[in-house]
């Protein structure tokens, strides 16, 4: 792959704003903090990067009626994806799946960007080397004849020379209106991990990380997995103690060990997770089309 790519009318994309076009294509509407996250540039580049694109008629943008800060919202349109398209087939690569429609889902802004943030804050020390979005989780787990399992996410973090690799769930909490009180702290809890239940799958990855919605949901949670052990090693969070703190800090509790908390690290033993190649960009490069 060149150092640049060219538009329709012959205008010059450099090779950051390709990168922000490919992450658009692969992971559907993103702010331009978000971006500015990914890119690792600043908010004010990531803005002008993203006007750029607007201009070209790339992307898209909206903002929404609900958002008090009137944030942009940007997407890349049909003329976006057809350019990293025609790119892709030319250079003899696969087209992703639903390519320029994909959408953002809860594990994207929970665990992928602070991760990736965490990364930046401490750079040479960890990383996230991989990040796979819930389709291509799907695809993952498919691979590897675990096609019945739903997970939001898999990744590799690396820190200190050692590595974890993880899927994700997010609680999705209570569905519906007409769940009674009583029920709010069990309701739908089952559902989790029921792939995991239905075969008690050996999985391969260090651990099954699970992010319920708040600290009731959580001790059910974590109860129901002392009383009906898995083989999967399964960690527990809440969205409250991931708003408070880097998700790789201690903020995980697992069934056997009370209420301590560890980091994504503690989760499992280095021998589990042999070395990994030449890391590669996250979040949508042009390298991850490949």
């Amino acid at each position: 792959m060149g150092d640049h790519r060219w538009v329709a009318d012959g205008r010059e994309l450099s090779p950051r704003r390709w990168r922000i076009l490919s992450f658009l294509a692969l992971h559907g509407w993103a702010t331009t903090s978000d971006i500015a996250v990914v890119a690792g540039v600043l908010r004010l580049t990531a803005h002008r990067d993203l006007t750029g694109l607007h201009t070209m008629g790339l992307v898209g943008r909206e903002r929404s009626a609900e958002d008090r800060a009137h944030a942009w919202w940007y997407r890349i349109t049909e003329e976006g994806t057809e350019l990293l398209d025609r790119d892709l087939v030319l250079s003899g690569r696969p087209v992703p799946l639903r390519l320029g429609q994909r959408d953002w889902g809860a594990a994207h802004y929970l665990l992928f960007l602070p991760l990736l943030e965490a990364s930046r804050q401490d750079p040479g020390r960890c990383g996230l080397f991989q990040w796979l979005t819930t389709l291509d989780t799907s695809v993952w787990l498919r691979e590897r004849g675990l096609a019945h399992l739903r997970a939001d996410g898999y990744g590799v973090w690396l820190e200190d020379g050692q590595c974890l690799r993880f899927l994700v769930h997010v609680d999705p909490g209570p569905v519906g209106d007409a769940i009674a009180e009583r029920e709010q702290c069990t309701a739908g809890l089952g559902s989790i991990l029921a792939g995991y239940r239905r075969t008690d799958p050996l999985v391969p990855v260090g651990a099954v990380l699970v992010i319920a919605r708040d600290a009731a949901r959580e001790a059910n949670l974590l109860a129901d997995l002392v009383g009906r052990p898995l083989r999967a090693p399964i960690a527990v969070t809440t969205v409250d103690l991931l708003h408070q703190n880097w998700p790789h800090e201690q903020v995980w509790q697992v069934p056997s060990t009370g209420a301590t908390r560890h980091r994504l690290l503690d989760l499992t033993l280095p021998a589990e997770c042999p070395p990994v190649g030449r890391p590669r960009p996250v979040g949508g490069t042009p390298d991850d089309l490949k």
